[in-house]
């Protein structure tokens, strides 16, 4: 004689969501940490004379990624344009010069602070 069992999965369905939702969460801590330090590192090199662009400078989630940049109409130009004297030292692709340099130690960084996320040693 087979016996009856019955599964009811909706705690697992519950912690699997829970545990997506903390992943996420973690995901954007993670993100939003390096963003911060995107921007830290753009400001020695972003375009500056009166400041305001380099003021402008911040990041904010967006859905599932954290975006970060100069909100100042010229921001995109100057950045777009490595050929442009600036003074002081200041120069073009001064957001995408830092992520290419620092790329490692951002990759060690997310791997890092995903797993403190999410509770691991």
């Amino acid at each position: 004689m087979a016996a009856d069992i019955t599964v009811n999965d909706k705690e697992v369905q519950d912690n699997l969501k829970k545990l997506l939702s903390k992943a996420q969460k973690g995901v954007i801590n993670v993100l939003s940490g390096i963003a911060g330090e995107i921007l830290r590192l753009s400001s020695f090199e972003v375009p500056h004379d009166t400041g305001l662009l380099q003021s402008s400078g911040g990041f904010e989630p967006q859905g599932e990624d954290v975006v970060v940049g100069y909100n100042k109409v010229y921001a995109a130009r100057l950045h777009e344009h490595p050929e442009y004297t600036f003074q002081k030292g200041r120069k073009g692709k001064y957001l995408e010069d830092p992520i290419k340099k620092n790329i490692k130690v951002f990759l060690k960084f997310a791997g890092e602070g995903f797993k403190a996320e999410m509770g691991f040693k």
